[in-house]
């Protein structure tokens, strides 16, 4: 496992300690990444490097659900998206016809 190093600069954020079953606690730094990446801590997983000299790198990360997983390996899909995704925050959106008439349709 090749750890991605997307940042150099680390920022000092606290301290912990082992408890008396050999945990450390991250309650703050979970709560952190809650509010930089707005992501519920239940959602997130580490993956966890160790260097020569005793370092541990977590590196946060969630899952992505197999249904969505096209969408990631797809450039121009995702392109689009993100499009999309800008065109909207931007406010340019365009007023289309409803869909409902064809709620009921059958799906070959």
């Amino acid at each position: 496992m090749e750890a991605i190093l997307r940042d150099q600069e680390f920022e000092p954020f606290g301290e912990s300690t082992l408890d008396e079953r050999k945990r450390i606690t991250l309650t703050k730094a979970v709560e952190e990444l809650r509010e930089r990446f707005k992501e519920e801590p239940a959602k997130m997983h580490f993956s966890i490097y160790i260097n020569k000299a005793g370092q541990i790198l977590l590196s946060p990360g969630t899952t992505i659900p197999l249904d969505e997983v096209w969408l990631f390996k797809n450039p121009k899909a995702m392109e689009s998206v993100l499009r999309g995704m800008a065109q909207a925050k931007e406010g340019k959106l365009r007023k289309r016809e409803s869909l409902a008439k064809h709620a009921d349709d059958e799906i070959d």
